[in-house]
Parts: structure tokens; C-alpha cells; sequence
């Protein structure tokens, strides 16, 4: 006897056998138990998840000797004929191959006929969306009122190109995509039986191959016996499938967190010399992203990747959750662009550069748009953005408001003029001092005689300020905004003018001349980044925003080292040579010392899914003994109780004290009162940081 594929023999002989589609069935068992048949059904779904065959079973559920019923007995004439294919009144028409209205009429000419032997003449068009337009007109009326012992099946992938007139004549059932655990249940017991010795990653592999088709599933089974010499391995069914490792993605994604492009590369060609699939690659590099995001959102997903928990759960509590929606939705714009890349791996390469480019390289160390002197620059975190005309002094910021006072026109004119004067410094080349405390050259601004008391208070507030800004820095560090030259003229008539006004105006003329910007030294003096003309002004929002960041890593370490210095635990913790992913469980716990070898850890419930892994829980442990120098018990129990702050909680304390005295600081300052007094300003205590 030749060979039956898989596929083939083990098709459903009875609604119990069928995988999934419960919806379905129970709508079929019942319609055949209370014998509410309806003359026309339309099973509609992808390739491969039972259409044909529930037509098939109900149509010997019709025909059964025994009656029409839910279970039919499978072992009379009808019930063997319509298994093997060649029952008389079953007609199985392939509308793909018969889409001419001649056909159709030829069918419906034999429709008044009654069945030669069973009980329905039952009529199943497959894939009846290839019918033509004007077959489907003269299937209309017979369709919607059939002989009554006739029935309808009509079975298609597509229904959306079913006319709407044939819609509303069928009773729709849709048959949904098979799950991939119901998909392996199936292959693992059909292999039991067949007798063929299999791995269950084998199988997990296979189904999910399958994407939701059982038929396609057994198609690739019987492949992967024959490859595997009549067993089915792990090894031999990726090679089959171009499986990539799960290493690969991983060590990419990694790669990417640690803005490590030497690597992510490296880890391209390896996959390059597995011979991976390149759309596979970004789709398994996609699907990584997606456990991670619910990984962050839900602690027990692990989905598919139980065996790397591990690498998981780092990825998930060290990447940023805006990070991850990034790469997402750059993976898959880069997949969605594959087709039309040169070459597949340089498709592949070019959206995980353009991944890494998008990274920031110090996502702490960005400067917020306005330079403060909490945040001191350097050279490896350069200023993103140009500084405000208006700087702050350290933990403050100040919105200002216009308001209409006496005397307002003189005092604007002259507070013009100074921050014209001030502009003009901030747009000219600063050379070092020479003196020992390496401070930057500043031309002061002479009051004249006969300004008011508010205008000098006001001009003294701001020259105040200015130095107070002005610290030492590294002169090719500082952003420069480049005017044109006619706007150097003109700034420095204005500033001559100005200086005019002073009892020391030979003094100013002289450094103006010394600080003369020519076209040439313009052109090519001038490093650091050019403040463009178009800029959009910074208005109060944006400045308030800037400032709503966590923790700079600066305070973070400082925290840490004071309370090292308070705290006996914490001074320990940060001893201990740990792995960050286990260190959470110790800033996190305080400890509870029963004698000099055992040890009780109080964890919060937040680390809970990290206390519970005994392998983490050992490296804690080890690591603890080692620094003891002698063996500990180490016990580990979830205790929200807030009696006793663990090193976390302290740290945040301590931070909220300094907060506070920041607050204090900026509501008792005489330059803040100044200007609140003047301008009307408010102080917002939500933009304000301790350093």
C-alpha cells in the first residue's frame, strides 16, 4: 500500500477529533442534535484549519444511516463513503478550476434531483470566492431558497471578495488560527502514535512554523522525518527551518542597550555565517522587543523565553521602556524596507545602525536647553543646545512676566542695552585669562550718572548674575552664536555708545578693539555648536519641562556615598562585587542579623520576581561570605513593612531633605526676591533640583 501523508491520514473523523475551532462545532452539534439545519454555511478562514473538513463531517452527520446526528457512527456505508471520498451525493466542486457561468448552471440543472442514496444531496464549493461575477447571479436565487433536500457548503480563504448578496443568504462561520500549543499538543500525540521518537523543542519549533495552520504543521513534520532519518531533533528541524539561535537576538539587543556598535556587528556576521534568514533575523530581534516591553508592564510574562529568564529580566528593568518602543518601531520600519535594500544584510545592517544612531550615548549626561552651572560640561557630554541669554544660578529657575511699572520705558531701554552688550560678549571668541584662576575676560558695564535707583539695582542684579554664571570653564567648550558682520558693527557701536556713557571709556574701547572679529578668524576661530537664526525662542513651558528629569547620575552617586557613610548596610553593598540585576535585591532589603552566620533579608515585594530565583539568591549569598570571610544562612522574605528603610528608601530620603533645602535656598535668595519683586515672577518649585 503506497504512503499517506500525515496530513491526510490523520484528518478528523469526528467533531471531537478536531483541533480548536470550539465555537464552531458546538454552533454544528447542536443545529444537527435539534435538527435546525440551515441550507446554505460559509466556513471562511486561513489554509489549513479545518474548513473542508468540519464541510466533510457535517455532511456525514446529514447522511449518517443512523440519522442525522452530532456523532455519527462512522462505520456505515454512507459514513465510509464519505470518508473515502466517493459518496454519490456529496459533490466537492473546486470553484477555482470551475469559475464559468456554464458550470454553474450545469450544477444547478441536476439541483431538483433527488439524492440517489442519502438523505441531503449535499453540494461543497471550495475557494467560492473564484467564481465569477456573473456565476455568483445565477447562484443567487437557488441559493437562498434551495429543494429541501438540498445543502449548501461553501468553503474560501476570502470573504471580503464575496458579494454582500451572497453573504446574507449563508450562515458564516469563521474558523480562527490555531494557537501554537494546541498546534504541538496535536503533533506531539500524532507522533506517539505514528511511533517516531521526537524533542519537544523539535516539535515547539515545528508548530510554531506552522503560523496556525494544522495542515501546514503535519506538511512540515513529514519533512522533518524524512531529514531526520525517521526521528525529528531540535538540531536538524532548525536547520530545516533557518531557526535562528536565540543567542543572536539577544546579543543584539544587548548590543544595542550598551551602545556597543563593534559588537552588534560581530553579531551580524555571526548570523551572516549561520546562514540566517534575514527577515527572520529582524523578526525575532522584533518579537525580543515585544517581551521586553510586556516583561516591563506584566513581571511574569516570559512568553517563549523561559530558558533565558535571566538575560529577559535584565533587559527589561535596565532598558527604558521609551528605548524599547524606539528600536521597536525602527526594527520594523527596517523590515518593512527590506525588499528594497541592495543587498538583505546590508538591509539588515542599516536599520540596526540606524538604531544605534538614534541612541544617545549618555541618555543622563543631555544637557537641558538652558546651561546651568549645576551641570558642569564636559568633553565627552557636550552642550546639545545654545545658552539662554537669561542664565541661573545653581537649583534656580525663575519664570518672569511683564508688568507695566513706573518708570518702565527707561528702565527696558537700559536693560536693553546691557543684554545687547551681553549678547555681543556671549557671540565673541572667549580666550582664557591669564591669571592663576583661569577666569574668562568680561568687559564690565559702567552705569551712567544719571540713571534712576531701579534701572542701577536692576543692571547690578544682572552684571551679578553674569559673574556668578562665569566660572572657570574650558574655552573651547563654550557655545558661541555667530552673527553676521554687520551685526558685529552694529553691536559694537552700540557698546562703544555705552561705554561712552562710563567714567572709563578708554578702558572699554580698548578691549572692544582687543576682541575685533574678523572675517577670517569668524570663519575658521570659531569652534562648538552654531546657535541657527530661525531657533525658536525658549518660552517658560519649555524651560519648566527641561528640568522634569530623574536623578542625574552626579546625585545619584552622591547618595550613595553619603549614605554609605551613615549607614553600616549600605556601606557593605557597595563593597560587595555583585551584578546589578542582583544588587536590586540588596538595595532593596534590609537585613535582620539572628547570629554571626545566619542572616535574615526583609525584601520589598517591588524585587519580589528576583528574591524568588535561587540562583540569584546564592550569588547574594556567596558574595556576602566572601566579604564576611565565613559562611553565611542567607534567608530571604518579602516584608513591606516600612518600620525599617532599606538602602533604596534611605537614599530617597535623603534626596527629599536636600530637595527641600533647595527649595528653601531658592525662596531666600536676594537675587530670586529681586526679581519676583520687579517682574512679578513666580518661583516654580516643581523645576527645582538639588546638586
Amino acid at each position: 500500500m503506497s504512503y499517506q501523508v500525515l496530513a491526510r491520514k490523520w484528518r478528523p473523523k469526528s467533531f471531537s477529533e478536531v483541533v480548536g475551532q470550539q465555537h464552531v462545532l458546538k454552533i454544528l452539534s447542536n443545529a444537527l442534535s435539534l435538527g435546525r439545519v440551515h441550507h446554505a454555511y460559509l466556513f471562511s478562514g486561513t489554509r489549513g484549519v479545518g474548513k473542508t473538513s468540519i464541510a466533510r463531517l457535517l455532511a456525514k452527520g446529514l447522511n449518517c444511516e443512523s440519522g442525522i446526528t452530532a456523532t455519527p457512527c462512522g462505520v456505515c456505508d454512507n459514513c465510509r463513503e464519505i470518508e473515502q471520498g466517493r459518496f454519490v451525493d456529496l459533490l466537492e466542486i473546486d470553484a477555482a478550476s470551475r469559475t464559468k457561468v456554464e458550470d454553474t448552471r450545469e450544477i444547478l440543472d441536476n439541483i431538483q434531483y433527488l439524492p440517489s442514496k442519502g438523505r441531503f444531496k449535499v453540494y461543497l464549493i471550495d475557494e467560492v470566492h473564484m467564481l465569477s461575477r456573473s456565476s455568483f447571479n445565477a447562484l443567487l436565487k437557488t441559493l437562498e431558497e434551495p429543494p429541501e433536500h438540498v445543502k449548501f457548503l461553501l468553503a474560501t480563504t476570502d470573504p471580503q471578495k464575496l458579494p454582500i448578496t451572497i453573504l446574507s443568504r449563508c450562515l458564516h462561520l469563521h474558523l480562527n488560527v490555531l494557537d501554537t500549543s494546541l498546534i504541538a499538543e496535536q503533533l506531539k500525540h500524532i507522533l506517539q502514535l505514528e511511533q517516531i521518537e521526537s524533542e519537544p523543542r523539535a516539535i515547539q519549533l515545528l508548530a510554531k512554523a506552522a503560523n496556525g495552520s494544522m495542515r501546514d504543521a503535519l506538511s512540515l513534520t513529514d519533512q522533518a522525518i524524512a531529514l531526520g532519518n525517521g526521528k525529528i531533533d531540535a538540531a536538524s528541524v532548525a536547520s530545516m527551518l533557518g531557526t535562528l539561535d536565540k543567542a543572536i537576538p539577544f546579543s543584539l539587543i544587548n548590543a544595542l542597550y550598551q551602545n556597543d556598535g563593534n559588537t552588534l556587528m560581530q553579531q551580524i556576521e555571526a548570523a551572516a555565517l549561520q546562514g540566517a534568514d534575514w527577515d527572520n533575523l529582524l523578526a525575532e530581534s522584533i518579537a525580543l522587543l515585544h517581551q521586553i516591553a510586556l516583561l516591563q508592564v506584566v513581571p511574569t510574562a516570559l512568553g517563549d523565553y523561559t530558558d533565558n529568564e535571566e538575560q529577559l529580566r535584565f533587559l527589561a528593568q535596565y532598558m527604558a521602556p521609551n528605548d524599547v518602543q524606539l528600536f521597536y518601531q525602527i526594527l520594523l520600519m527596517g523590515r518593512k524596507e527590506l525588499a528594497f535594500a541592495p543587498d538583505k544584510k546590508m538591509g539588515v545592517e542599516m536599520s540596526f545602525l540606524r538604531a544605534l544612531a538614534f541612541m544617545p550615548k549618555n541618555v543622563d549626561a543631555i544637557m537641558p536647553p538652558v546651561a546651568t552651572a549645576t551641570t558642569p560640561t564636559t568633553p565627552t557630554t557636550p552642550t546639545k543646545k545654545a545658552e539662554s541669554p537669561i542664565r541661573t544660578q545653581p537649583a534656580q529657575v525663575v519664570t518672569t512676566s511683564s508688568q507695566n511699572v513706573n518708570e518702565a520705558e527707561p528702565v527696558q531701554q537700559t536693560v536693553k542695552s546691557a543684554i545687547e552688550n551681553q549678547q555681543l560678549n556671549d557671540s565673541t571668541i572667549v580666550r582664557p585669562a591669564t591669571s592663576d584662576e583661569n577666569t574668562v575676560s568680561q568687559p564690565e558695564i559702567s552705569l551712567p550718572d544719571d540713571a534712576s535707583s531701579i534701572t542701577k539695582n536692576i543692571l547690578e542684579m544682572r552684571m551679578q548674575l553674569m559673574k556668578e554664571e562665569q566660572k572657570p570653564k574650558k574655552p573651547e567648550l563654550v557655545d558661541y552664536h555667530q552673527p553676521s558682520n554687520s551685526l558685529i558693527n552694529s553691536k559694537r557701536d552700540d557698546v562703544q555708545q555705552l561705554a561712552n556713557l562710563s567714567n572709563d571709556s578708554e578702558k572699554n574701547d580698548e578691549e572692544v578693539e582687543q576682541e575685533e572679529i574678523t572675517a577670517e578668524n569668524y570663519q575658521w576661530q570659531a569652534c562648538g555648536i552654531v546657535e541657527t537664526k530661525n531657533e525658536p525662542a525658549l518660552d517658560a513651558k519649555t524651560l519648566c519641562d527641561s528640568f522634569k528629569v530623574d536623578k542625574t547620575p552626579e546625585m545619584v552617586k552622591k547618595l550613595i556615598v553619603e549614605m554609605a557613610e551613615k549607614d553600616a548596610w549600605c556601606a557593605e553593598i557597595e563593597q560587595l562585587e555583585l551584578a546589578p540585576l542582583i544588587k536590586q535585591i540588596a538595595i532593596n532589603s534590609y537585613p535582620e542579623l539572628i547570629d554571626d552566620n545566619h542572616i535574615i533579608l526583609h525584601t520589598r515585594s517591588a524585587v519580589e520576581h528576583l528574591a524568588k530565583s535561587s540562583a540569584n539568591c546564592i550569588k547574594l549569598r556567596t558574595a556576602l561570605s566572601n566579604y564576611r570571610q565565613k559562611t553565611l544562612n542567607l534567608e530571604v522574605v518579602i516584608d513591606d513593612n516600612k518600620a525599617n528603610k532599606t538602602p533604596l528608601e534611605m537614599r530617597e530620603d535623603l534626596y527629599q531633605q536636600k530637595l527641600e533645602q533647595a527649595k528653601l535656598t531658592i525662596h531666600q535668595d536676594p537675587k530670586v526676591e529681586t526679581i519676583c519683586q520687579y517682574f512679578d515672577a513666580k518661583i516654580d518649585e516643581s523645576s527645582i533640583r538639588p546638586v
